[in-house]
């Protein structure tokens, strides 16, 4: 160690430490036991990573997010090190972890099964009981080229190839060693709750043509009670999994005939259209206008627009038949906002015109791979409650504003308590220049910082034509899920010559707001059916009442109170069957219907019904009117 000395930032507190001190040195041994890593000047490192510089370091505690995604990371590492002690000959690929846990991808002799990970989990414990050093080496490339392929690690060393850097890192832990950036745990010690979780196929790169990998899925937290707590969370997720519940309450159909595109059976179409209904009710209280735009279009128009450079991949390209060479020269829309900006040029705009909030429910199609498809979550066909707005520059803080606001409202209207923000920032591949980029995500910070909304940035994840904020929400699992998006975009204005006059008469460019609240519905009803586990709200429910008849006598009286309810517009339902009351109620227990309304002989006579809920509350007896009164009561939103 140099005798030389560094000025460091602990805590707010400047001292001296030698050049050359591991950074976990710096930290009492008391708080040391809860530090997985440290940020060095906001990078993160190694606890064992030696002070080269002056620096401000931070604690990076095991239990915090950046903490366990470091713990995520080394068990996918101890996990690889089990899996080739365990299974010789297999090479691994990549391992990283991921908002729940981490994955790896292997290339073993024979494809891993479900009945694999047992023994891959017990190897992990024995590992992590030895309490390996886990050391960090650095080498040429080249020369982690030459030492991989000896190894026989054929995809490492692709990996390697296209990496730009004249230096790697490596870490090793016993006898085992992997290509990675770190940084890791000080030792396997450290990794004490993890499970295993499943086992799946995945394409190495993502790509069908290339070799079929098996992928281990697992998890990992600080401690066993935080691990046994989502590992509880995973079973209700199974429970509510919204491609089962979705079939089972006769909501949703998929068929391999049309993989990506899911049918909505009478009852799921009653909520995408009550879902649809509710926006649109907003719509005519914040000032937008609904369009109908076609669904193909002359491929001229995408590339108009930048989708056949950049979207290309993700495109349902056709032909019209009309082409005697058969050259697909349509493609079915992936998007709405192209079509609207022809809407905005049909006719000549003046200032007075803007803001123009034009909306669209229309069909989309985007050619994602199968491997990827998943229920209602990743389809290729989809309806958003999608919105563009045209408006000067002085106008799009107001307007991004209102519609922060009407994010807000439909939240708490779809009892979704809590939303975490994100601006994501300039991709690699994008339209514009890079000015013109800054000054949107700035506009986009302001309002955020404006209406008192806290976000992070996500660096890299904007759409090729602008900068956007990302709104999340947890549901009752506490899963994240991405929905409402707000864009600000000056390129594709640009690209289709958009233009309005002024109130100075001159021409000027008009802003376009992209802004989306639900997202896809078809992605939203899945989170929706897992959040309530398929109970929906009242105003929300395909049956919101179902008649129960005690016998045949008064078959004729329920379905005449059924007749009644219908006429105030509820959603209503009759069991007359021959069946007794408890296997009826069962049954409407089953399809998640709020009010259960049971008639029988007494209830006739006297013209009154006794009213069940399916939350647990006692039957009452009350009149037909109070009845309807009572369902007139449920809240409901717009």
């Amino acid at each position: 160690m140099s005798s030389e000395e560094v000025t460091v930032t602990l805590s707010g507190s400047a001292r001296k430490a030698l050049k050359g001190t591991p950074v976990g040195e710096l930290f009492e041994p008391t708080e040391r036991r809860k530090l997985i890593a440290a940020r060095v000047n906001g990078k993160l490192v190694d606890l064992s990573r030696p002070l080269e510089q002056d620096a401000a370091v931070d604690a990076v505690a095991i239990d915090s997010p950046a903490g366990l995604n470091i713990l995520r990371h080394s068990t996918a590492h101890l996990m690889a090190q089990a899996v080739q002690s365990l299974y010789p000959g297999t090479q691994v690929t990549i391992g990283p972890s991921t908002d729940e846990g981490f994955y790896y991808d292997f290339a073993p002799p024979k494809p891993f099964t479900s009945e694999d990970l047992p023994r891959i989990e017990q190897r992990m414990r024995e590992l992590a009981r030895a309490d390996e050093k886990i050391e960090r080496m650095e080498m040429a490339r080249d020369e982690a080229v030459e030492l991989f392929a000896r190894m026989g690690e054929h995809f490492k060393v692709d990996i390697l190839r296209a990496i730009p850097e004249e230096r790697v890192s490596i870490y090793r832990q016993g006898d085992w060693m992997d290509l990675c950036r770190g940084p890791h745990v000080p030792s396997t010690g450290w990794i004490r709750a993890f499970a295993l979780l499943s086992v799946a196929g995945a394409y190495w790169r993502g790509d069908e043509h290339n070799a079929m990998l098996s992928r281990v899925y697992g998890t990992a937290f600080a401690d066993q009670a935080a691990l046994d707590e989502h590992l509880e969370l995973l079973k209700l997720a199974r429970a509510r999994d919204h491609r089962r519940l979705g079939r089972e309450l006769g909501l949703i159909l998929f068929d391999s005939r049309a993989p990506g595109s899911p049918f909505f059976l009478p009852k799921g179409a009653t909520v995408v259209n009550e879902l649809i209904a509710y926006i649109r009710r907003l719509y005519a209280r914040y000032g937008f206008k609904e369009v109908i735009t076609p669904q193909i279009f002359r491929n001229e128009l995408w590339r108009t627009s930048g989708h056949w450079e950049l979207f290309r991949d993700n495109m349902f390209l056709t032909t019209d038949g009309e082409n005697a060479a058969g050259e697909l020269d349509y493609a079915l829309k992936p998007m709405n906002c192209p079509a609207h900006a022809v809407i905005y040029a049909c006719e000549k705009r003046s200032y007075r015109d803007l803001p123009l909030r034009l909306a669209d429910f229309g069909r989309l199609h985007r050619a994602e791979r199968s491997g990827v498809l998943h229920g209602l979550t990743r389809v290729r066909a989809m309806t958003q409650d999608d919105a563009h707005i045209f408006c000067a520059l002085d106008q799009v803080a107001q307007e991004v504003d209102s519609n922060l606001k009407m994010v807000r409202e439909v939240y708490d209207a779809l009892g979704f308590e809590h939303m975490e923000l994100k601006l994501a920032t300039m991709p690699e591949e994008h339209l514009g220049s890079e000015q013109t980029w800054r000054q949107t995500e700035a506009m986009l910070a302001e309002a955020m910082g404006r209406n008192g909304l806290s976000y992070q940035t996500n660096p890299g994840e904007g759409a090729f034509y602008g900068p956007k904020i990302e709104i999340y929400v947890p549901d009752a699992l506490k899963r994240r899920w991405q929905l409402a998006t707000i864009q600000l975009d000056f390129n594709m204005p640009e690209r289709f010559g958009l233009e309005y006059v002024n109130s100075r008469a001159t021409v000027e460019r008009p802003v376009m707001i992209h802004r989306a609240i639900l997202g896809t519905i078809e992605r939203f009803l899945g989170l929706l059916i897992e959040h309530t586990g398929g109970l929906f709200p009242f105003w929300l429910a395909p049956e919101q009442v179902r008649v129960l008849s005690l016998s045949e006598k008064v078959e004729s009286y329920a379905k005449e109170i059924a007749a009644g309810l219908e006429r105030e517009r509820f959603r209503v339902g009759v069991d007359v069957r021959n069946e007794k009351l408890g296997f009826k109620v069962r049954q409407a227990e089953l399809a998640k219907v709020p009010y259960m309304v049971v008639a029988g002989e007494r209830e006739a006579a006297s013209g009154t019904v006794s009213l069940r809920k399916l939350r647990g509350a006692k039957a009452q007896s009350m009149s037909v009117d109070e009845l309807v009164a009572t369902l007139k009561s449920e809240p409901a939103p717009g």
